[in-house]
């Protein structure tokens, strides 16, 4: 297992300790804080959806002194508590080609970052009960977990690939066995269609969850997805972005494995 801080391209979940840890608290206390002045946790998912793709508006309102507005306030109150997470995106977003510039992934913005980590806190917390008693139960793990200096062994299964336990030292060995544990069935997601595996679960009547880790703007697609086929999605943001999309080239990484744990039991 990787025991070095995880420095990402955009964004590491380290903030500058030994550990993942503090970021968790601090995301759920700062969620916490932002819920007191909503209904409940359903009205502030649906607020943060409708407007995190407004970027303009993002700025403007980030920008904006004094706070006059609630979106203001998220994103006031997400800056200070979750800005050290931050790496240098304002070089990565400047320094796109423009070919890049066509990708929302790459070029997801700083205040989008903030609502999305709170959308990913929010997803978790109202999906966690719901995920648990459903059956049955998968997870899509990213390949740029496996374990760099070995080749990876996994092989196919008809859905997706299947970790084959080759490296002691692979996060994705390890991830997979915490999953089939807890009766959920672990994947390499390498050419799985969610869509098609959603549809026939439905068709079949199966009750299917799904745990996703992925880097924060994908996890958020992912969830958004399972939404759109009412599928109950939680998961957990990879401690970086550092696969090729970002650097050009694979970089170990990790995931915080307590998180996950604490989401599945």
């Amino acid at each position: 297992m990787i025991q070095q801080k995880i420095i990402g391209k955009t964004y590491s979940l380290y903030g500058g300790k030994d550990t993942s840890d503090y970021f968790y608290d601090n995301l759920a206390d700062l969620t916490n804080m932002i819920l007191q002045n909503f209904k409940n946790e359903d009205v502030l998912l649906n607020f943060l959806r409708e407007i995190s793709g407004r970027k303009r508006t993002l700025k403007k309102e980030s920008k904006r002194n004094p706070v006059r507005t609630p979106l203001g306030n998220i994103l006031h109150s997400a800056e200070q508590t979750l800005s050290k997470y931050f790496t240098d995106i304002d070089t990565h977003l400047k320094n796109l080609t423009l070919s890049e510039k066509c990708d929302s992934t790459l070029t997801t913005s700083r205040e989008q970052y903030l609502l999305y980590m709170l959308e990913i806190e929010i997803v978790n917390r109202i999906n966690k009960e719901k995920f648990s008693s459903s059956e049955p139960k998968y997870a899509f793990l990213p390949h740029c977990l496996h374990d760099l200096d070995k080749e990876c062994l996994s092989a196919s299964d008809g859905t997706d690939y299947v970790c084959k336990s080759c490296s002691k030292n692979c996060s994705i060995n390890e991830v997979s066995k915490l999953m089939k544990r807890r009766n959920t069935k672990a994947y390499i997601w390498r050419e799985a269609d969610l869509k098609k595996i959603f549809r026939l679960a439905k068709s079949s009547g199966e009750n299917i969850g799904v745990f996703g880790i992925a880097c924060i703007p994908e996890l958020v697609n992912g969830m958004r997805l399972c939404a759109k086929y009412d599928v109950p999605a939680i998961g957990v943001p990879l401690d970086a972005n550092r696969c090729a999309r970002w650097m050009g080239d694979f970089y170990p990484n990790s995931v915080n494995e307590k998180k996950i744990l604490s989401l599945l039991n």
